[in-house]
């Protein structure tokens, strides 16, 4: 525990920083447009994050807790439901977002796939082939696809941050923006079902 003028300076910044995230996420909750607004759920994120750090700063310095309790690892939430919905033709709007923790390890783990893909090609031309990070992505992807991908991104120099899968109702003429724009009929108001991974990334500070 300590009394250290600079340690009590970072208690009540952080304070102020969950204060802050408390508004905010109440003027979202007033102002939410329905069951899955976007304005809600990135406030009950920032808001967690908030909690989550003066929590432990609290802990840390003062020997003290507060009541909440957090998930370890990622929390996995479904948003929301609609068990009514019959809809003719549906979208599903896949998001994964992660660091780039080792460009290099990125690249091997490229190199790798594309050696998978193509045996008979000589070493020489997976390092020809998979040159930028890019490249590399493609390759894990030709190769693994998109669930393989997730699967090992950490052992190939990606930190997954957490992701989101939509399901919603498809409107007349929708399915013709497949290739042109595909993420433009987005529309959290045709939402049947939202699932959520949050994965809390450590504070460096």
């Amino acid at each position: 525990m300590t009394n250290d003028p600079q340690d009590r300076g970072r208690l009540h910044a952080a304070l102020e920083v969950l204060t802050e995230a408390l508004e905010n996420h109440l003027e979202a909750c007033l102002a939410r447009s329905g069951e899955a607004d976007v304005a809600v759920q990135s406030a009950y994120t920032a808001l967690r994050h908030a909690a989550e750090r003066y929590d432990d700063l609290l802990f840390e310095l003062r020997d003290e807790v507060t009541p909440w309790e957090f998930p370890e690892g990622p929390h996995v939430d479904i948003e929301y439901e609609d068990p009514d919905a019959e809809p003719a033709a549906v979208g599903v709007f896949v998001r994964r977002d992660y660091d780039i923790t080792a460009p290099a390890e990125l690249l091997r783990a490229g190199r790798g796939a594309y050696a998978e893909l193509y045996p008979a090609h000589p070493g020489e031309a997976a390092e020809a082939d998979v040159s930028h990070i890019g490249r590399a992505l493609y390759q894990m992807l030709h190769a693994y696809g998109v669930d393989g991908l997730d699967q090992r991104a950490e052992g190939s120099g990606l930190g997954p941050r957490g992701g989101t899968v939509w399901v919603q109702e498809l409107a007349e003429g929708d399915t013709e923006t497949l290739v042109d724009e595909p993420f433009g009929v987005v529309d959290d108001e045709m939402l049947i079902y939202r699932l959520d991974e949050v994965i809390d990334i450590a504070d460096d500070d």
